[in-house]
């Protein structure tokens, strides 16, 4: 109501001035040239001027709700130009780039909200405008609405997806605290890695975790704990923390350049900022999300405790097999003794060399009794032989008439006159021609 009132008060002048106007032209005023002459003449410059300056005047500073409308992006020069309207009026507005860098949020068509300004005239161009100091969103609170966008913006990238988060270590030995080191959490960090896993390597990378410097010094943190790990001891995790607080202290972690950090970090990270009931952008994009610091340093180490009850328990069960082998082994040994013992060596020589000279003396008969087969039918072999040899059959008086040429002729038929044979005797040749 308030603000239709003052939109009715700073139509007043021009309305009046508008039904003045037409009832001049109606011929509904006097038509007196000395009550015409008192009204003074305005140039278009001095006119604008003084509604202008009566503006200023008149409204030096109002709150008006409405809906951004004709929004066309922040202008190239940093300074925001649109419309805000409701269901029956609009109005231009102008916010200037300081004060938009001011803004906890960013700004979008459709947003309804309650703006700061002074009403002004625009001379040069002969309009009405808002010089917009503050715009605060209706229905959220402006750091609300700043997450939720920052929250769209990153999920739209892909950021949130555990397709791109890198795995943590089941055993970290080396741990990266990114926290402030006087904070009640790096206290309560400390205590959970002395008692439950006193020989992991604690190294803190102070950073302020609330106020206006607080994101600036996060990011300085994270990334100096990688190039620490680069260059000197090599970490297996980093850790980002703070304990509980307002929505207010922790919304650090909900700006952009701490969420891109946590990205580009090489590090595995894990948050653990508040209690579980917060929810920060850091969360989301970490490797892995704690709900307190403390969970988080719990998370990364062990229960020495724990180690040592298993320890114990795998003592007893490799004691208990060892002793079982150990006997399995015994009865083996005693087992390959006894065959050992039974098949001695000596004996086994021994055995083989009687086997050897029996198989000698059996190769020698073998042998003997071949050759004398051998020399036997060898023998008849050669009577039978030496009955079938021609020699014999000169002995009795044959001889072979033979042509040099042809070999031994074996017909009457073979023989021509005067032809030159050979006849052979068993004691020599002669040659001698056919009659």
């Amino acid at each position: 109501m308030a603000g239709k009132r003052q939109d009715q008060s700073l139509l007043g002048p021009l309305f009046e001035a508008a039904m003045q106007a037409e009832q001049e032209e109606n011929g509904e005023l006097a038509d007196d040239p000395e009550e015409v002459n008192e009204n003074p003449i305005y140039t278009v410059s001095e006119l604008a001027i003084e509604l202008r300056d009566e503006l200023k005047n008149r409204y030096p500073r109002i709150m008006v709700q409405g809906e951004i409308a004709d929004f066309k992006g922040i202008h190239r020069s940093g300074h925001l130009y649109c419309g805000l309207k409701d269901e029956s009026a609009q109005i231009r507005m102008v916010m200037w780039k300081g004060a938009l860098a001011k803004l906890p949020f960013k700004i979008e068509g459709g947003q309804e909200v309650i703006v700061t300004a002074r009403v002004d005239f625009y001379p040069g161009g002969g309009s009405l405008q808002l010089s917009v100091e503050h715009i605060e969103p209706v229905g959220v609170g402006a750091l609300q609405l700043r997450f939720e966008q920052l929250k769209k913006k990153l999920r739209d990238e892909g950021l949130f997806e555990e397709s791109r988060k890198k795995a943590i270590p089941a055993v970290c030995w080396n741990v990266g605290l990114v926290t402030g080191k006087s904070t009640a959490a790096f206290q309560d960090m400390l205590k959970i890695f002395r008692h439950r896993f006193p020989l992991a390597n604690i190294f803190l990378f102070h950073a302020s975790v609330q106020g206006e410097r607080a994101p600036k010094q996060i990011v300085q943190a994270i990334r100096a704990a990688n190039k620490f790990s680069e260059s000197d001891t090599r970490l297996d995790c980093l850790i980002i923390a703070r304990g509980g607080g307002s929505y207010e202290d922790l919304f650090c972690f909900n700006e952009e350049i701490v969420a891109r950090a946590i990205v580009e970090s090489a590090l595995p990270t894990i948050s653990g900022v508040g209690h579980e009931i917060d929810v920060t952008i850091a969360d989301m994009v970490a490797d892995r999300r704690a709900a307190t610091p403390t969970h988080a340093a719990q998370s990364v180490i062990p229960d020495a405790a724990t180690w040592m009850e298993r320890l114990s328990e795998l003592e007893g069960q490799m004691s208990r097999r060892m002793n079982e082998k150990l006997q399995d082994l015994r009865q083996t040994l005693d087992s390959y003794y006894n065959r050992l013992n039974a098949a001695s060596p000596q004996k086994q020589l021994q055995a083989q060399h009687e086997l050897l000279n029996n198989l000698r003396r059996r190769l020698i008969l073998a042998t003997e009794g071949n050759l004398r087969a051998h020399g036997q039918n060898l023998a008849r072999l050669s009577t039978k032989l030496d009955a079938l040899s021609p020699l014999k059959v000169f002995e009795r008086g044959y001889s072979i008439v033979q042509n040099t040429e042809e070999g031994i002729i074996r017909s009457v038929n073979d023989l021509k006159t005067d032809q030159i044979v050979e006849l052979k005797f068993k004691d020599g040749k002669r040659q001698s021609r056919v009659l």
